[in-house]
């Protein structure tokens, strides 16, 4: 019965994360706002779990300096994140973000106990042909533009070098403080970026602020916290292959929802990245494979 209560999450999970991008989408505040109040309504929920005194305990100067690091980083994938979503189709931003497990395999593969093989090498240089099919294939759509495909692809890069401090990080600090922490830096420093930058923090408008309340909750809550109660009952190959969904999730949501066409190319490439993706990841350690995979959807994820 857990199993099928932990496979029920991960599904609501891949719905969830695939739709985030809608729903970002149909905010009418920029990137920069959006992804503000996406943290700050996020922040006042974890900082509550704090009242607990052994939340208390941990925060402590070593948990400070994780905090910063973790935060600004992420700061920074949330501020290209968002900011490309408003520019470019959610499926460029989706197939992109898929190669993650990629880089990080060429980047840091030791981190993981894999180095990249001729056969690896081939899959990596696959999933990148596909990627630029997707891109090719969104070429005109009203919804496409060159400037939001170059912030997704600087992205990749921001979310990756998140990714592997916080894997870093995580070995001398627990996950929820980690969390805590990391998300108030990242609010503050988004604060940061949208004065300095002057955005306009009244722009919401009154379905604006439903909106920005359900990515918080939602996809960038709910999601993370249903996949991690759900590694403790489903394999990490079974989440591995069922995260590949994300991008899928988001191309019809987008279609359905949006309007933003599905083309023929953008099919084949699609199908292709995810193959590849799918061969590089699934041939690694099991643990390794889940946790690639994971951190693959959470780049289309609030």
């Amino acid at each position: 019965m857990p199993r099928g209560l932990a496979l029920a999450a991960v599904a609501v999970t891949v719905l969830l994360w695939g739709s985030s991008g809608v729903l970002i989408k149909l905010a009418s505040t920029t990137g920069l706002v959006t992804a503000l109040y996406r943290l700050w309504f996020a922040i006042p929920l974890l900082w509550s779990t704090a009242a607990a005194r052994s939340v208390r305990a941990r925060l402590d100067r070593d948990w400070l300096r994780s905090s910063l690091a973790g935060g600004t980083l992420f700061a920074c994938h949330q501020m290209l994140f968002f900011s490309g979503l408003k520019l470019t189709t959610v499926t460029d931003i989706n197939t992109i973000g898929a190669l993650q497990p990629v880089l990080v395999l060429w980047v840091a593969g030791s981190l993981f106990g894999e180095q990249a093989t001729a056969r690896a090498a081939g899959w990596s240089l696959a999933a990148v042909v596909g990627a630029a099919f997707v891109i090719a294939g969104a070429r005109g759509a009203p919804t496409w533009s060159a400037a939001g495909d170059a912030l997704a692809v600087a992205n990749l890069f921001a979310f990756t070098a998140y990714f592997l401090a916080s894997k870093r990080i995580r070995e001398r600090t627990d996950a929820w403080t980690y969390v805590l922490g990391m998300t108030t830096v990242a609010g503050i420093v988004m604060l940061g970026a949208c004065l300095a930058t002057r955005q306009d923090l009244g722009s919401p408008h009154r379905s604006d602020w439903v909106i920005l309340a359900a990515i918080a909750v939602l996809p960038g809550t709910l999601g993370h916290v249903l996949m991690n109660w759900a590694h403790a009952y489903v394999s990490a190959f079974a989440i591995s292959m069922m995260l590949l969904g994300v991008p899928i999730v988001g191309a019809f949501a987008a279609a359905a929802v949006l309007g933003e066409p599905i083309t023929l190319l953008q099919v084949v490439g699609g199908a292709l990245v995810l193959i590849a993706i799918a061969n590089v990841v699934l041939r690694m350690d099991p643990r390794a494979a889940g946790e690639l995979a994971e951190s693959a959807a959470e780049t289309d994820a609030p």
